[in-house]
């Protein structure tokens, strides 16, 4: 069997006995209006969204952990405001206070790839997603909407051993990743992040960026978040071409591959700062850090004590994070008794535990 993996193969939230306390109603209504855009919900009426991969839901709480709505289905991102669940083949539309729209129904059900398995337009009214022929790898790229959906490209695999995902629909264009088959490993900072392409909508064409960008996002101007994680840092690749370096990484042992990796990157909601988890402990010993740093910095800064990995920013600047003690070989002192999800202060000098989730359940986003 061919192992396919686009998402992180990172650890997970904390161990923890129960989920957030159970909610007074679960909208569950349909709605066949297109959703429109939504301002930026204020700090104190926050929604956290948590993706159960255990349990195939989707949940919505509130900042105190009580839970608001539950949707069944996956995660597949957040767009303009609403949370994306693909449940089967269904596509729906989730809003801040849990009423759910249905966006369309997929033609076939996609391979599941974590969260972008299905890309959608800023505005909800069409996606785009891949199904892939996995004797010849070849991607047929279909785009959808409320009236239908169709096979639009058909794109054959560039070696054999890739092949083109969706990766975002933003409002500076479509992107897709190369996508290699046959992963595998293991590691405290394993994730898997491919080469990106661009799609152009006119031509139905896919082009592979030069020079070559592994994706770890990119922003509504077109900016690109590039990774170079064997060397410690990160590439912000501006529109006109300009390349800026941030380091991330402490450094350490030059044939430890984990004295120089990093992962759970995000931006802030103003796409200005970003923060990701690294090494902070001294070779040979690892432990779970967290650093912030300025797009236009060229290194980043400690956030918080060792031991936490960041999960998404809020809109005044604030950060939820999880503790976890690192499972592997040559981990440092480590209290599991802390492990769960917590709310850090805007600067990591505080934070209060939001919920210990079980196993399996991570904070994803807010709306």
């Amino acid at each position: 069997m061919v192992l396919l993996l686009a998402a992180c193969a990172s650890p997970g939230s904390g161990s923890a006995a129960q989920s957030p306390a159970a909610a007074s109603s679960t909208p569950s209504a349909l709605a066949s209006a297109t959703p429109a855009a939504s301002p930026a919900p204020s700090p104190a009426d926050v929604r956290l969204v948590i993706e159960d991969v255990v349990n195939g839901e989707v949940r919505l709480a509130r900042l105190d952990a009580t839970r608001t709505a539950t949707i069944k289905g996956h995660y597949d991102g957040i767009v303009s405001g609403k949370v994306i669940v693909v449940d089967g083949r269904t596509l729906e539309s989730v809003n801040h206070s849990g009423a759910v729209t249905r966006l369309g129904v997929l033609a076939v059900s996609p391979l599941w790839q974590g969260p972008g398995t299905v890309v959608v337009k800023p505005d909800l009214t069409q996606w785009l997603y891949t199904i892939v022929d996995n004797n010849t790898w070849t991607s047929r790229i279909h785009l959808g909407s409320a009236s239908g959906d169709r096979v639009i490209a058909t794109i054959p695999s560039p070696d054999g051993n890739a092949f083109f995902q969706p990766f975002a629909w933003n409002a500076s264009g479509v992107y897709m990743v190369k996508e290699a088959t046959g992963l595998g490993g293991a590691g405290p900072f394993l994730e898997y992040h491919f080469d990106l392409a661009t799609f152009d909508m006119g031509s139905n064409r896919v082009s592979v960026v030069s020079p070559d960008c592994i994706a770890y996002q990119v922003l509504n101007d077109g900016t690109f978040i590039c990774g170079r994680a064997a060397q410690g840092y990160l590439e912000v690749r501006s529109p006109a071409g300009q390349t800026r370096k941030i380091q991330l990484t402490m450094g350490g042992s030059a044939n430890d591959y984990d004295y120089w990796a990093y992962s759970h990157v995000s931006l802030s909601p103003d796409e200005k700062r970003l923060i990701a988890g690294r090494n902070g402990a001294k070779d040979p010993v690892i432990n779970y850090q967290m650093v912030v740093a300025d797009l236009a910095a060229s290194s980043a800064t400690v956030f918080g004590p060792l031991d936490y990995l960041p999960d998404t920013w809020l809109p005044d600047g604030r950060v939820v994070a999880d503790h976890w003690c690192v499972q592997f070989e040559g981990a440092g002192p480590c209290d599991e008794t802390l492990n769960g999800t917590y709310i850090f202060s805007a600067d990591g000098k505080s934070r209060t535990l939001f919920f210990k989730l079980k196993q399996g359940s991570t904070v994803v986003g807010y709306v």
